[in-house]
């Protein structure tokens, strides 16, 4: 049997587009769907067209206390299985649904899937491809950014009740906040297909947070890496910069996109690296959730110019160990985790690097062949 899938869609003044969202889902080839429209009380034409398709949704219109607030209203009400939000102004791509519950009825540990999405203007024109998005990487989410896409994620309901919901007092980064909780307990699944449309225009929150929006990421990088300055919040301060002044007279507005340019060039520098082919260079960080106990990693020293080498490891910036290398082949690293922390760094810190030579300009320690996270 096919599981619920239930859509939440939070409403509030969006008469303009919120035709375009509910037909998305409601035209979706998957059916078995559980629409749910939670409206705060709107005071144009929204509840008009809501009311439309009575006997294909299930929808309630009364005071919320913000977006956050009413999305978990609607999570409460769900029955299905598989959740996930579509606000009123995106909209879903055709068979985007049953792909996502193909995924899930693959892997029963998966407790978040994700795919990419268009950029779509406020005349719903496809302006590009999200262009951040990508595989799963846990430190990064933590520690640099938010390249998961929201109106293209679908998570388990039983998952979503285990870390109590969207935290009503973020309302900038709430989406981000709730990726990180449930790749704490579950596993997270990448798609790489176009599953739905996120449209940015003048008023949305991402485009007028400004600095209430900085500082809500930087709280949230804070808590989740455990430091004071993670590398993403440089990111975000320079991109803030860059959107105040973005309308200011040329010189300004040329300054604030080279400096843009300039800071994002130099954290990419910084970056703890394992390329597609498994080479690290001098320095690798990961982030595992709390349910793992142990790590196990192959590595393979296949330069004779890097030996002996010495590959430093740090468990939440605690040192634990430091292992010798001395010969070219496989070894085996391995950290065990005690602490009960919902998140754990691990860093290999390598003593030296060299260039590979033959066209490959890259400087490269030892390559990690397989990742092993033991629960």
């Amino acid at each position: 049997m096919k599981p619920l899938v239930s859509i939440i869609t939070p409403s509030y003044n969006q008469g303009r587009f919120i035709r375009e969202t509910i037909e998305s889902v409601l035209s979706q080839d998957y059916d078995n769907i559980e629409y749910i429209v939670v409206d705060g009380v709107s005071t144009d034409d929204s509840l008009e067209i809501i009311k439309e398709y009575e006997g294909r949704l299930t929808y309630i219109s009364e005071k919320d206390k913000g977006q956050s607030d009413a999305i978990n209203k609607g999570f409460r009400m769900a029955q299905g299985d598989i959740v996930a939000w579509l606000n009123s102004d995106d909209v879903y791509e055709p068979h985007c649904i049953s792909r996502a519950v193909e995924e899930f009825q693959k892997n029963d540990k998966l407790g978040l899937v994700y795919g990419d999405g268009y950029i779509i203007d406020a005349d719903s024109n496809k302006l590009k491809v999200f262009e951040y998005t990508e595989k799963f990487d846990y430190w990064k989410l933590v520690n640099f950014w938010d390249y998961i896409m929201q109106p293209a994620t679908f998570f388990k309901r039983e998952t979503l009740q285990k870390v109590n919901y969207l935290d009503v007092n973020l309302h900038y980064c709430m989406d981000w906040d709730l990726w990180i909780r449930l790749a704490a307990v579950s596993e997270v699944k990448y798609i790489p297909e176009l599953l739905a449309c996120s449209r940015e225009y003048g008023d949305t929150k991402t485009s007028t947070g400004g600095d209430k929006r900085l500082e809500e990421i930087t709280g949230l990088l804070q808590k989740y890496s455990g430091k004071k300055k993670p590398l993403g919040v440089a990111s975000y301060k320079a991109s803030t910069f860059y959107t105040k002044h973005a309308n200011d007279i040329w010189p300004i507005r040329k300054f604030a996109g080279l400096y843009l340019t300039y800071k994002h060039k130099w954290l990419n520098k910084q970056m703890p690296v394992r390329y597609a082919d498994g080479w690290i260079g001098k320095r690798y960080s990961m982030v595992v959730p709390g349910y793992v106990n142990s790590v196990q990693m192959m590595v393979d020293v296949l330069l004779p110019s890097n030996l002996p080498q010495e590959v430093s490891i740090y468990l939440n910036e605690k040192k634990v160990e430091d292992k010798i290398i001395t010969r070219c082949g496989m070894e085996k690293i391995e950290i065990y985790i005690e602490n009960a922390n919902k998140l754990n760094e691990i860093c290999l810190v390598c003593s030296h690097v060299s260039k590979v030579g033959n066209g490959d300009k890259r400087y490269l320690a030892l390559k990690v062949v397989d990742i092993l996270c033991l629960q």
